[in-house]
């Protein structure tokens, strides 16, 4: 069974335990799209200021030690055309676009609660912490067919 007290919310004058962080390790896992805000994105160097979907998605792993850990791992997509791959490769992966669909209006509203499988990774940041990253999210005709370190979970696809 998943962590449930990972959502429970702390007092004003609690103890924090760092150590109750687990960063899930590398590798292929099912996820489950837990939240969908609609944002905006800056700008930077090379990329202009444009529209950005935020996500939330919720990974469910077994850590070495058999325990079960529910991570939330954030998901920014730039709707932006340079970037326009990867709003496919999520929504293919969750089963709302099927590939060579060609020109398609994404159905944004649709997504909470979809499941897919996605790539994870890290990358270290400027203040030296280790942040989990999805690398990339994978169509279901193309999902690895082993999910490391992953609790057995249905998926809820709808091609």
């Amino acid at each position: 069974m998943a962590d449930t007290n990972m959502s429970m919310g702390f007092g004003w004058d609690d103890e924090v335990d760092e150590s109750s962080f687990e960063r899930v390790p590398d590798g292929d896992y099912r996820f489950t799209v837990k939240e969908f805000e609609r944002g905006w994105y800056e700008g930077s160097a090379k990329i202009a200021p444009c529209n950005e979907a935020q996500l939330k998605l919720e990974i469910v792993w077994t850590a070495d030690d058999g325990k079960q850990h529910t991570n939330l791992i954030g998901y920014k997509l730039k709707l932006t055309r340079n970037l326009q791959f990867l709003i496919y490769q999520f929504f293919e992966s969750i089963g709302l676009r099927k590939k060579g669909d060609g020109t398609t209006r994404m159905p944004w509203g649709d997504v909470i609660g979809k499941s897919g499988i996605c790539e994870v990774g890290h990358h270290e940041a400027n203040n030296g912490n280790t942040y989990n990253d999805i690398v990339k999210c994978y169509p279901p005709e193309l999902a690895p067919t082993v999910i490391a370190n992953q609790a057995t979970q249905e998926l809820n696809l709808t091609l």
